[in-house]
């Protein structure tokens, strides 16, 4: 029921900033970023019809470098975008108000603080984050210095616990030195809960880029001609 115009420009925003959202990167062209985004989309319908010609064999979906972990940082980074969103459209609305009453504007009166902060404190407080997911934060378990270790390493999987799930509950290979081979609670939970080992340290970012790069060439990773050198290529992921 909306108009064409209007169509368009959700359709592109959907695009934009919903699908592959890993490649979006901030001060790049969407135009330049949609070249990325159709590389990639073409890169893995060229993995498909390679597995159904058996050329290649098939992802293992369990094997540690095929997962993705979101760590206590990403997790508040999606809280506070939302929370920042909310605050950025009830002041939009405080305005609006006061300029259809005629009213003398104030920073009280048009920036709540309260608005930000229980977006902030309430999914802390209840472990329900936005999403939909749920005992996403947890009381630390104090029972002993042990349990604090293994409750702050906890390592959760979105997996449903009421499907069976054999492959994803077993052991795998690549978890070695980095996954507990034993802590993981009974019941239900069994295999899904894991713990990272004691000695693991988990490395976010990576400040040589470049570096990276080049090791990805000596290995025979080619990049995709064309591109600007700003932007990233399904090579460089």
């Amino acid at each position: 029921g909306q108009g064409k115009n209007y169509q368009l420009k959700r359709a592109n925003y959907v695009i934009d900033r919903y699908l592959l959202p890993h490649l979006h990167e901030e001060g790049v062209e969407d135009e330049d970023v949609r070249i990325n985004k159709a590389f990639y989309l073409c890169r893995m319908a060229e993995a498909c019809f390679e597995l159904a010609l058996q050329r290649r064999d098939s992802d293992d979906k369990d094997h540690y470098a095929n997962k993705r972990l979101k760590v206590s940082g990403d997790l508040m980074t999606d809280l506070f975008r939302t929370a920042l969103n909310k605050l950025a459209r009830d002041v939009k609305y405080q305005l609006e108000r006061a300029n259809m009453r005629n009213r003398q504007l104030s920073v009280n009166t048009v920036v709540r603080s309260d608005v930000l902060t229980e977006r902030l404190e309430h999914p802390i407080a209840t472990g329900n984050w936005v999403g939909g997911r749920s005992g996403v934060s947890q009381l630390v378990d104090r029972t002993d210095f042990m349990g604090v270790l293994s409750h702050l390493r906890r390592l959760r999987s979105p997996l449903s616990r009421s499907q069976p799930h054999f492959e994803a509950r077993d052991l795998h290979a690549t978890q070695w030195g980095r996954i507990c081979p034993s802590e993981t609670p009974e019941g239900p939970n069994c295999g899904l809960v894991k713990n990272f080992a004691q000695a693991m340290e988990l490395t976010q970012n990576i400040e040589d880029e470049q570096g990276l790069k080049r090791e990805l060439a000596s290995m025979g990773v080619e990049g995709i001609p064309g591109l600007e050198s700003t932007t990233r290529t399904p090579a460089d992921d």
